[in-house]
């Protein structure tokens, strides 16, 4: 009989399957998606049997059984990033978080990438049936997951995704009506993401800042999108986004706070001093807008039917 596994063990043992990974080996899935709720998922080449997970919350053992399969299907996107055991944020009971950090030339950025595998209906069928302490085992080809860029302080520890705070809170006018929202209300940091990249500039997006923003209010700061966080994509991300961030930052945040604006100007290629923070170069905006050029999400009778949306990436 195989002896058991500690919870130490089984961490080392998810550690391990990571560090194996050399980026040679293809992601196993047919595409990216999101759904009729907007959400982002990856549809697999091959369905997976998702164990019967606690109700309560998985552990370290059902994260290694999870991992055993899923680190496989993604080493392009998993490539350089560790597992870490305590959540961030703690409430994703169900899911599981890798990061890896990367640094920048005024701030730091974490990119985390979180699988969810939360069982409900339409996740996929039943291989067997959950009682009053566990979900049903499920059989899937559909995984739900975020993958973001989160702002952080230089020298800050990586598992504690420090981040440099916008505000406590944001007062957002939508539909005529104002809202004064925290980070625990959905509809409230929705319209934050929405309004936070409409002051990036919408005309950068070709995808409707509705449908899919790509700055998301997360971590009490704005937050970087990537659905598809190849080694090299999540690098370019955070070079890209670094001036973006610290534009956005002094329209919340004084020039006298944590970051001054002679600090962002380092990045002068990039930025330039403009009212009280700093603005966009010209020629920086071209940038931006070429590399947003190539995401765009596409549509086809099939997937109408089935109320999804695929990201198309050139």
């Amino acid at each position: 009989m195989t002896a058991k596994m500690d919870d130490t063990e089984y961490t080392s043992s998810i550690a391990d399957m990571l560090k194996a990974l050399q980026g040679r080996d293809k992601n196993s899935i047919k595409g990216i998606f999101i759904d009729e709720t907007l959400s982002e998922f990856y549809l697999l080449e091959n369905e997976i049997t998702v164990p019967r997970l606690p109700v309560k919350e998985i552990d370290i053992k059902n994260s290694h059984d999870i991992s055993s399969q899923l680190v496989h299907l993604f080493p392009e996107y998993l490539e350089g990033h560790s597992f870490i055991k305590k959540r961030k944020p703690a409430s994703e009971q169900h899911a599981l978080h890798f990061i890896r950090p990367i640094e920048g030339r005024v701030i730091d950025f974490i990119h985390i990438i979180r699988f969810d595998f939360r069982f409900y209906g339409k996740r996929g069928a039943i291989v067997l049936k959950g009682d009053n302490e566990n979900y049903p085992s499920y059989a899937t080809d559909m995984i739900y997951f975020k993958s973001q860029l989160v702002p952080v302080y230089k020298g800050s520890d990586p598992a504690e995704i420090d981040s440099i705070r916008l505000r406590e809170n944001f007062e957002v006018e939508t539909d005529r009506r104002l809202f004064t929202s925290v980070i625990f209300d959905e509809f409230s940091t929705k319209e934050i993401s929405i309004e936070l990249s409409r002051r990036a500039g919408p005309e950068l997006f070709r995808i409707p800042v509705k449908i899919y923003p790509f700055i998301n209010y997360e971590y009490f700061t704005a937050c970087f999108n990537i659905p598809d966080p190849s080694f090299e994509k999540v690098n370019a991300s955070a070079e890209i986004y670094e001036p973006v961030f610290l534009y956005l930052y002094f329209g919340y945040r004084s020039s006298s706070g944590d970051i001054t604006v002679e600090r962002a100007l380092e990045l002068n290629d990039m930025l330039e001093s403009g009212g009280e923070g700093v603005v966009l170069k010209p020629e920086f905006i071209l940038d931006l807008k070429d590399f947003f050029s190539s995401y765009t999400l596409e549509t086809d009778d099939e997937l109408l039917l089935k109320g999804w949306k695929r990201f198309e990436i050139n």
